[in-house]
Parts: C-alpha cells; structure tokens; sequence
C-alpha cells in the first residue's frame, strides 16, 4: 500500500471512530456528512483498502508551510518554557513566583512538583545571610542582560546555590530599594551597598510577604 493510502485509510479510520463518539463536528471539518461516515462504518475490510487506494482522488491534503513554521517556533517556545518551570521548581520556587512569571496557580504548581515527584515545600525559607545575599545580587546584576527572567534567576540560583524563591525575593526587594532610592536633584549621596539597605529596611522578615507553597 502507497504512502498516500496509509494516510487515507488513517483519515477514514478516524471518521469512523469520530462517528462512533457521535463527534458531528470533526466529520464536518472532514468534509463528510453523517450518512457518509455511516457508509463507511459498514465497509467490509476489503471495500476500505480498495478505497484507500484511491484517496489521491478525493482527499486533498496539504501543509501551510509558513503557518506550519509559526506552529513550530510557538511548540519549541512552549516546550522551553515548561522545562524552566520545572527546573525552577526543582531549585525550590515557591507557588509566588510561578504565578507572577508564568501565571500558574498554587493548583498547578502543585501538580506539577507531584509529577516531577518533589517533596512539598517548607513553610518559609529561610533568610540568606548578609553575605548570601550580596553574593545573589552581584549575580544577578552579572547575568546575561539578554536572558529572559525566568532564566536568569535559574541561572542564579544555581550558581549562587540557593532557592531560586530566594533570588526572587531578594531581587524584588533590592529593585524595589533602588526604585525609591531613585536620584533627586541635587542626586542622593550614599555608598552604602543596595543589599545592606534591604537588610537594614527589611531586617528579618525579608520573606515576610508570605511563605511557599
């Protein structure tokens, strides 16, 4: 059998189990009406083959080559995207995180760390240590400026070896810091490092803003 029947006898196949899950619309999309997919359903095996041979008569199937290559680059961007959440997830990304940069719910996340077979997180994580923290800035202001944030924090967190919760946070409140340090005129003088004024604005409960999940 030619290649061209093979793939008529798929689509015919496919009417027939779409007919049989009362599936009106996929038949419409094929271009058959209902009575035909009955005609079909009541083939003998033989009829079927013969009439798979001759699908290049009454199947027309082509590929949009461009809209294929849109498709392509959007399920290679999707299937990226999905291999940073769960690695994130694997550094400890709390459900906070994974809403703000992907818009997943604690619902999801919570599938999701099942499926990778995670443990559940710890209530809060703890506080980096004022070296801890610096050493997370410093990294991220090194990163890549072209990496996209999901994976610049990834990039930090394992290279910082901490939870990338942690580098979120801190990052958060280190930009937040220097937004409101932002110059007046005549400009502010200070040499004082952005991480210490977090610690000194922010103390202790650098995480108080809530726990993982």
């Amino acid at each position: 059998m030619s290649s061209t029947a093979d793939l008529t006898l798929h689509v015919l196949r496919f009417a027939m189990d779409r007919l049989q899950a009362a599936d009106m619309n996929a038949l419409s999309v094929l271009g058959l009406t209902p009575e035909q997919a009955s005609t079909l359903a009541d083939m003998t095996l033989d009829e079927l083959v013969e009439i798979s041979r001759l699908g290049h008569l009454f199947i027309d199937l082509q590929i949009d080559a461009d809209r294929f290559d849109q498709l392509l680059d959007r399920a290679r961007g999707e299937v990226q995207s999905r291999q940073v959440q769960d690695e994130l997830l694997r550094h400890q990304a709390d459900a906070r995180m994974m809403e703000a940069l992907f818009g997943l719910t604690t619902t999801d996340v919570a599938r999701r760390r099942r499926v990778l077979g995670l443990p559940s997180q710890p209530g809060r994580p703890r506080s980096p240590s004022p070296e801890q923290a610096q050493a997370m800035w410093d990294a991220w202001r090194a990163a890549p400026k072209d990496l996209p944030d999901p994976d610049r924090y990834l990039h930090v967190a394992r290279g910082t070896k901490t939870s990338a919760a942690a580098v979120y946070r801190l990052v958060a409140e280190c930009q937040q810091t220097l937004t409101d340090r932002a110059p007046t005129y005549p400009p502010a003088k200070t040499t004082q490092p952005v991480v210490d004024l977090v610690h000194h604005q922010f103390g202790t409960h650098l995480y108080s803003a809530g726990g993982s999940s």
